[in-house]
């Protein structure tokens, strides 16, 4: 770990432990947005509207579990934040800009990041999504009725329909489906403020970093502009001293002929 002991890396043990909690929810978002690639891909030739019933299900139970293990990965995060900052008070030695604190600071905005950046790739996937799927309920009401429907038809099908569900199935069938497109939407709006409030926090943690790089710099300039000052006022002291003691040697110089010339 570069500049630490192993007193620094005993008190990195645990947020290390922490991180690594965290990084195992995030290849779970990851082996989940592979899943959805694939399920997406998969209904693209199912051979049945009941096989595509059920890879639709699966796709929206899938977006789901990826939003709620965003969440959590978001409140580990924060949690995280508060433990570096409670760190800062342990030990003089881990206070704000030390090595152990810009090691957690820069760890722990580095899985913000991270996180942010696999959140964006799964809004991108499920706007593809929704759109071939709006795409393929398009072609069926042209199909049945000769003409092509106006958007807020194709919105009206997704929500009685969510992805191909028919009417004969059942009012209670609809129902648990229009249940499901709500909860799909309340989530989306949580994802939009957890990608707010990531970006915030991203920010404002990077300005602090900045801050420290700045400070550290500031201080290097400050002492290295005493150092000059005090190496100038060492010479010149020197210089000083020099001229006296020729000022000195002049003057007993001056005596000595002064007195050869009066005796």
């Amino acid at each position: 770990m570069g500049q630490l002991d192993p007193t620094d890396e005993r008190n990195l043990t645990k947020f290390f432990e922490e991180v690594a909690v965290i990084k195992s929810d995030m290849e779970e978002i990851n082996n989940l947005l592979v899943n959805l690639q694939d399920l997406n891909q998969k209904t693209k030739s199912a051979p049945s509207a009941k096989i595509l019933q059920g890879l639709r299900d699966q796709i929206n139970s899938d977006i789901i579990t990826v939003l709620r293990k965003a969440k959590i990965i978001k409140t580990r995060l924060e949690l995280l934040d508060k433990s570096n900052l409670d760190n800062r008070g342990v030990s003089a030695a881990y206070k704000e800009g030390s090595p152990v604190d810009r090691t957690r600071i820069s760890v722990t905005n580095g899985l913000r990041i991270k996180l942010r950046d696999m959140m964006n790739d799964f809004q991108c996937l499920r706007e593809n999504i929704v759109a071939e799927h709006k795409e393929g309920l398009r072609k069926q009401y042209s199909n049945a009725n000769g003409k092509a429907p106006s958007e807020e038809a194709i919105e009206k099908m997704m929500e009685e329909r969510v992805f191909e569900g028919r009417v004969e199935k059942g009012v209670v069938e609809n129902q648990d489906r229009h249940e499901a497109v709500k909860e799909i939407q309340k989530s989306l709006v949580e994802l939009h403020q957890v990608f707010l409030d990531m970006a915030v926090m991203v920010e404002t943690q990077g300005d602090q970093m900045n801050n420290i790089e700045q400070n550290v710099v500031n201080a290097g300039g400050y002492v290295n502009g005493g150092m000059k000052e005090l190496d100038r006022a060492n010479r010149m002291k020197r210089t000083r001293t020099w001229a006296c003691w020729i000022g000195a040697l002049v003057l007993v110089f001056l005596l000595i002929c002064l007195i050869a010339i009066l005796f």
